[in-house]
């Protein structure tokens, strides 16, 4: 009777444990869900800004640059996130690097940290390759990729026939940088808009320092620093060799959260 009521608590425990895992996957889904759209696919079935195509057009003249970059995202229940990264970006092509167990405002406990790097799920890499209309989501820790398809209204060749619309709010100092401000309006050929507010900093080539608006009641706003502008290396956006390639996400963050848990993965 004893062992059965020692198991039932290892069980209970694990439980427990399993839904605060699981709860701060979630609030990290919610936070990277509008850097993944940036990068040219969104987290399915997470809030965020639907950019697509329309990001090309908020990101201006500029073609090539790597550039430091946190997320920020602010909920309709006064939650806020903040998620840093770093983006490399060329004509299209993008590299997008998040470290989940760095994600302030989540109330992240040191040892969740802990456990995430030691799953491999700390760090991920979003790589967009529209010349392959393909995405991938890459663990370096697991050692594991899934690709997913491009989706139409996210290749970047649409935002060149799109129509763009931009009126000057003011100016204002955002991180040291001269900015102006701009109420920027992007309507693809389909009649569909996508707004954003952008800081356009006069002292680096007008690059939107930050980028910000609202969908589904959330607000995010993506803010850009130690900006080097030049074509990056071109292996930037290559996908690393002998990783294991899974079918989808799904079932990679299956088997990582499987190996989170500490449990064998079930058949």
């Amino acid at each position: 009777w004893s062992s059965d009521v020692c198991s039932s608590d290892l069980t209970h425990q694990r439980m427990i444990h399993f839904h605060r895992l699981l709860g701060s996957f979630l609030l990290a889904a919610f936070a990277c869900s509008a850097s993944a759209q940036l990068a040219g696919r969104g987290l399915e079935n997470t809030p965020g800004i639907a950019f697509g195509s329309a990001m090309f057009r908020f990101l201006g003249e500029h073609k090539a640059f790597i550039a430091d970059l946190n997320i920020g995202t602010k909920s309709e229940r006064g939650g806020t996130f903040l998620l840093p990264g770093k983006l490399t970006f060329r004509d299209g092509q993008s590299r997008l690097e998040l470290d989940v167990a760095k994600l302030e405002g989540a109330r992240l406990p040191p040892i969740m940290a802990d456990q995430l790097k030691n799953a491999g799920l700390g760090e991920f890499v979003i790589l967009t390759a529209p010349e392959k209309k393909l995405t991938y989501l890459i663990y370096p820790g697991l050692q594991a990729y899934a690709e997913t398809p491009l989706r139409d209204d996210q290749n970047p060749e649409l935002a060149k026939s799109a129509k763009v619309e931009t009126t000057r709010i003011g100016e204002e100092t955002l991180a040291g940088h001269p900015c102006i401000k701009n109420r920027i309006v992007v309507t693809d050929e389909q009649g569909k808009t996508q707004e954003a507010t952008v800081w356009n900093a006069t002292d680096l080539r007008n690059f939107p320092v930050a980028i910000e608006a609202t969908d589904k009641g959330n607000q995010v706003t993506l803010f850009f620093s130690n900006v080097r502008f030049g074509p990056p290396p071109a292996n930037a956006f290559q996908l690393p060799r002998d990783l294991k390639r899974y079918a989808d996400t799904r079932e990679m963050m299956r088997e990582a959260m499987m190996k989170l848990l500490g449990g064998a993965v079930p058949k």
